[in-house]
């Protein structure tokens, strides 16, 4: 039930993890900016620059999984550390070549891009291209990577660390944070209850010295801004993600503009519950009377079913992750919260973290991290440079494969049965699109209020408070330990501004599970294209070929209208 990292290194002593980064940084070395001039000469260029990136990020992936297992361990945590140090050495050797290419004269530039040789880079050059105006000097670019060591990434691990350490004590057993967010779907009122105050009375302990890193991290992300010449906090993002920030505001505005559907959905459940409100702790509460337990065996039974009623293909890949110890299944102490799908490199494969509780939530967790694991695998196709996810499509397949297993779920229960899926299917609406964007909407006007002074833990508090109250109207009745939350939340420390992307994601989706709906198995061929295509051409192009138009109106229609339509079935 813990995974195999012996496809990376032997161990955290392996002599080829040393020789990897030795030779990454000599490649680096000898990565000269003149050979951009050439088009010739920049094909075995950015083949060598590819080679000096995997040389030098897969020991950092090791690394970092290594860690994510043990986040107490003095030995992970020096090769972590160690790693990251010689990463950074690495970047900063990447520095000229990189500026170079991003300042090349516009004749030069368009040279290496009509050059067939280099045609299924064009993307990749192009994307290079977009950062320009937001460039440094490179001793500038260099100091900004140092800088990283002793402020996001130092912050990010601190943080990890520091909360890996958090216990609870629920119905007298102690207990991993993750177990304790497990026990808040428990079907005894009283189980929830201790386990909430458990929880969120930990956080609000913890909030002074949580809200030092929220503050540290969100500095660091402010003097890049500064530094770089952008003029919005989403400007980095909406160019990482090939979309314009007007774009992302307009899902922003559109899923405020459907908050009511969040306030229906919770008065429906108060009403089920018996209760005028639904409280807080109850939030997660399961409809059934008895908690299904979902072993972690019968998961992946029906997740791997759903995955071969759409495609053979997508189950054969998902069964090797089982297969060959690509995943790391319960919750231990010292073991990192949540789960997560590290891709890996085209080279390597994925690997899938869990915190398995053996119930359904988790079973849909296994889904959506193996979603993940599959895009992954079929982007190993492109070379290294068009590898990877961009984050408008990085939930897609996570959130589609989650669906798949509901429809599986679906076809096989009793008519009251499917009520209750169907009211869990829009309470993963409510968390997977509305509170993601309720989390941006918090980490907007954090950052802002970041840029007078330092904020308190009730400055924090009572912008949680008030996005919470937004998002759900009068329909819940909340405790004063809930203003808390944000503090248990790392995406905010990990990264600035993803989470508007699950809520896009998710909008994505629903569109490609149309067409699905309305194709058939015709659909199945274009969608595993959308996979492979990994970063190779923009996301407005990758999904213009599943018949997606980003662009259009209906595009926000038809998402809402789909869960409109969800809400208006619930009896």
């Amino acid at each position: 039930m813990e995974w195999d990292l012996s496809d990376l290194y032997s161990g955290p002593e392996d002599p080829r993890l040393e020789e990897d980064l030795q030779e990454a940084l000599a490649l680096a070395e000898g990565l000269s900016p003149e050979g951009l001039l050439d088009p010739h000469r920049a094909e075995a260029l950015f083949r060598d620059y590819e080679r000096a990136l995997e040389k030098g990020h897969k020991p950092l992936s090791y690394a970092s999984l290594y860690f994510a297992t043990r986040t107490q361990d003095a030995v992970a945590k020096a090769l972590l550390d160690r790693v990251r140090n010689r990463y950074t050495e690495l970047r900063n050797r990447l520095v000229p070549l990189e500026v170079a290419l991003k300042k090349l004269a516009e004749e030069a530039f368009r040279r290496l891009l009509e050059h067939p040789g280099l045609a299924d880079l064009r993307h990749f050059l192009l994307q290079q291209r977009a950062y320009a105006p937001y460039t440094l000097s490179e001793r500038e670019e260099e100091l900004l990577n140092l800088k990283g060591l002793v402020g996001r990434s130092a912050w990010s691990q601190f943080y990890t660390e520091y909360t890996g350490r958090f216990r609870f004590r629920v119905g007298g057993k102690e207990l991993t944070e993750m177990e304790v967010r497990a026990l808040r779907r428990d079907p005894d009122p009283a189980v929830r209850r201790e386990a909430h105050r458990e929880l969120y009375s930990k956080l609000m302990a913890e909030a002074p010295t949580l809200s030092a890193v929220f503050n540290a991290v969100y500095l660091d992300y402010l003097q890049d801004l500064r530094l770089r010449g952008y003029r919005h906090p989403l400007e980095p993002v909406a160019l990482r993600d090939e979309v314009a920030v007007r774009d992302i505001e307009a899902l922003l505005e559109a899923t405020q503009a459907h908050y009511g559907l969040v306030e229906a959905y919770y008065r429906w459940k108060a009403k089920r519950l018996g209760l005028e409100k639904t409280p807080s702790q109850d939030l997660l509460a399961p409809l059934r009377a008895e908690k299904p337990k979902i072993p972690f065996a019968e998961a992946k039974e029906l997740v791997l079913t759903a995955f071969r009623r759409f495609s053979p293909r997508v189950e054969a890949i998902a069964r090797e992750f089982f297969e060959r110890r690509w995943i790391d299944v319960y919750p231990r102490p010292g073991k990192r919260g949540g789960a997560f799908c590290a891709g890996g490199l085209p080279s390597t494969h994925p690997y899938v973290l869990l915190n398995h509780t053996d119930d359904l939530d988790a079973a849909h967790t296994l889904a959506h991290e193996l979603g993940h694991g599959v895009h992954f695998y079929l982007a190993r196709k492109q070379r290294l440079l068009n590898f990877g996810a961009s984050t408008p499509l990085a939930e897609t397949a996570s959130v589609f494969a989650e669906i798949l297993l509901d429809d599986l779920l679906m076809e096989n229960l009793p008519e009251g049965e499917r009520t209750l899926l169907l009211a869990e299917r829009v309470e993963d609406a409510v968390n997977t699109l509305f509170r993601q964007v309720m989390y941006t909407f918090f980490e907007r006007r954090s950052l802002e209020a970041r840029k007078e002074a330092a904020l308190s833990p009730e400055a924090f508090h009572q912008i949680w408070q008030e996005e919470q109250a937004r998002l759900y109207g009068e329909a819940v009745a909340w405790t004063e330990l809930d203003q808390a939350a944000w503090a248990g939340i790392p995406h905010f420390v990990h990264y600035r501004f993803y989470t508007y992307s699950y809520a896009l994601g998710y909008l994505v989706v629903l569109a490609l599970y149309g067409r699905y709906r309305e194709e058939g198995q015709a659909f199945v061929p274009k969608y595993l294209e959308v996979l492979e295509a990994g970063e190779s051409a923009s996301p407005k192009e990758i999904l213009a070929k599943a018949g997606v138009d980003l662009a259009s109106e209906d595009f926000f229609r038809y998402g809402f209208g789909v869960l409109q339509s969800w809400l208006e079935a619930l009896p």
